[in-house]
């Protein structure tokens, strides 16, 4: 278990948001005693993840209150040994075999294959629906060098809460 929060927000989450959220990390990185080299590989990891929450759940409303258990969500903690991030957001059921195929086959690569995928990945020209192509999965695994975390847990007829968490040692 993770000891220290370092940063938390829950509402709506838009690209303003995301600038703050990396704003506020920077700060807590220097109250928290990270690394510099923590720290970039956090911000990285903080992009993707909350681009992907931002992503995914635009179809969502909480209606800016944000108590509500399924309104977007980030958590950043750490151990002595491991800084994690989990988010947490609504995504259409439609969303959640596509989003469990794609994560389940990166965390199906050691990190050379990683790299081998990124390049396949970056050069086809493929893209999903939402205007990704998964490249953001690849540059957490690989950043991080552990499997990506998740599950869906359902909210609705229509929806399911995603919760996602990726973790690295520091």
């Amino acid at each position: 278990m993770l000891s220290k929060s370092i940063l938390q927000y829950q509402g709506p989450l838009s690209f303003s948001t995301i600038d703050k959220l990396l704003s506020e990390f920077k700060l807590a990185a220097q109250d928290h005693d990270l690394s510099f080299k923590t720290y970039k590989k956090m911000i990285s990891v903080m992009i993707e993840a909350l681009e992907n929450v931002s992503k995914y759940s635009d179809q969502f409303q909480c209606n800016g209150d944000p108590s509500l258990e399924f309104c977007p969500s980030c958590r950043i903690s750490r151990s002595d040994s491991v800084i994690e991030m989990e988010t947490r957001n609504p995504v259409k059921k439609q969303d959640v075999t596509p989003l469990r195929k794609w994560i389940d086959r990166v965390n199906s690569h050691d990190s050379d294959t990683l790299k081998a995928l990124y390049k396949s990945t970056i050069t086809n020209g493929k893209f999903s629906e939402k205007g990704g192509a998964g490249l953001g999965f690849i540059e957490m695994a690989k950043t991080t060098g552990n499997k990506l975390e998740y599950t869906f847990e359902n909210l609705s007829k229509d929806y399911s809460l995603y919760t996602f968490r990726v973790s690295m040692n520091i």
